[in-house]
């Protein structure tokens, strides 16, 4: 780790050097000098600390620089002419911490040492933000990022809504990363995914004996949740009963685990994604209308990509360096009528279905251009397998369904990532009926 520590007394410096001899200390006797420094060596500076009073200079004016130019570098402030006003103004202007002198070296250390955490703490936050940016330059893009920025900034309930593969957890994440609770775990469940009976047990907990099998105490997805945020992916299907339930939750900030009789405290910003129109479901009976409009505070939603085309290049061109990058060394291309005929197909599966599709052909092309052809030989064969040639050929009727139904589960897996839960969602039926019709047509899930 490297510190700049920038004071006119040299004593400062020289006894600043000696309690942190772990680390490189480089010292600045004045604002231009350290302002030199930072010119050519602040890549590699961890932490900046700044003498209020340097001289006739004011460290105020070095803090602002630094913010401006080198935001990645932690300041704590230090001075003998310290004022609450002064320390409340470094604050705003971004200084992690504020010391007085005469300084307590005891205290120095741990600002320092806290002032380290943060810093890494934030590198890793921002790598994760970066990874779940989202990619596009259409207009429906910007106003979804207007969206999420402004979901982010409050502690509102946030409902997403859109087509089956367009990014619903995606954007979930973006919205808890850069909330307040972004340093806290996101916790997620899928709605589709909890058999009925179970569902009260998986919210909110259950203690020991509650039920047959219910062999000890245990945290439901609220409490685990806590400081932090809890993702409901397919809302829409949660039962009616549970939905007053949690919306009971929502109000009170309390739950009781079932089996229990205590009362717990919980703290969690709630998230929600559904492909459903639930306004329609609550006009249908099939969703409590008091529950919608408690989760749906702030709407989020992700338009389908044949709604924005002007995207599907930009995302196209990202999977496939994606799949350069995480497959091996030989870096591909796409020659632009090749990326032209991706651009029209249909991507009923949208987002998910294009980084398939980009992934397909990395793995499957025969040399290092992709061409149109390619895209027609391997983005056809997902259709011609077993599909048409079907029916050219005599069989018995039992075995020929077998092939059609295992060619069209393979089909709907393929587009929905594979995630058994969320094409069980897709084709209208439970997940474990699901997972035994993948075991008896012997279907091989890749991961």
């Amino acid at each position: 780790m490297k510190l700049l520590i920038v004071d006119d007394n040299e004593d400062v410096i020289s006894s600043l050097k000696g309690v942190f001899g772990e680390y490189e200390i480089i010292g600045a006797d004045c604002i231009k000098n350290a302002k030199k420094i930072l010119a050519l060596d602040s890549d590699s500076i961890d932490i900046a600390v700044i003498d209020m009073k340097l001289g006739d200079e004011d460290g105020i004016d070095l803090l602002s620089d630094i913010k401006q130019r080198y935001p990645f570098i932690e300041c704590v402030m230090i001075s003998g002419y310290s004022s609450v006003e002064k320390a409340v103004q470094s604050i705003k202007m971004g200084a992690f911490d504020f010391v007085e002198k005469p300084i307590s070296y005891q205290k120095m250390k741990v600002v320092i040492n806290n002032a380290l955490e943060h810093k890494m703490f934030s590198s890793l936050l921002k790598k994760e933000m970066e990874k779940y940016k989202i990619i596009g330059e259409s207009p429906a893009v910007k106003k979804m990022n207007d969206l999420i920025e402004k979901a982010a900034q409050n502690d509102f309930p946030v409902l997403i809504t859109g087509e089956s593969g367009v990014g619903k957890e995606h954007v979930a994440h973006l919205i808890h990363l850069k909330s307040k609770r972004g340093k806290n775990e996101m916790i997620k469940q899928n709605c589709a995914a909890i058999p009925e009976n179970l569902f009260e047990s998986e919210l909110f907990g259950h203690e020991k004996g509650a039920f047959t099998g219910a062999s000890g105490a245990r945290k439901g997805k609220l409490e685990l949740a806590g400081l932090g945020t809890l993702f409901l992916d397919e809302v829409g299907d949660m039962p009616l009963s549970q939905q007053a339930k949690l919306l009971r939750a929502l109000e009170d900030r309390e739950i009781t685990r079932v089996g229990g009789e205590t009362r717990t405290k919980v703290d969690f910003r709630l998230i929600c994604a559904t492909n459903r129109n639930l306004k329609e479901a609550v006009e249908e009976g099939k969703f409590r209308e008091d529950f919608f409009y408690r989760i749906g505070v702030l709407v989020v939603n992700i338009p389908p990509l044949r709604e924005r085309k002007e995207d599907i290049k930009i995302l196209a061109e990202h999977f496939f360096r994606q799949a350069c990058i995480e497959n091996g060394s030989v870096i591909k291309t796409i020659s632009q009528e090749a990326m032209s005929r991706i651009i029209e197909i249909p991507l009923k599966g949208n987002i998910r279905e294009l980084k398939n599709m980009m992934q397909r052909l990395y793995a499957f092309s025969e040399s290092d251009a992709i061409n149109p052809d390619d895209v027609g030989r391997i983005m056809g064969s997902q259709n011609k397998d077993g599909g048409d040639a079907i029916f050219q050929k005599t069989m018995q009727y039992s075995e020929a369904k077998k092939l059609l139904e295992k060619k069209y589960i393979v089909t709907q897996l393929a587009l929905n990532g594979n995630n058994v839960s969320r094409t069980a969602l897709s084709l209208g039926i439970l997940p474990n009926n699901l997972q035994r019709k993948i075991k008896d047509l012997e279907i091989v899930l890749n991961t």
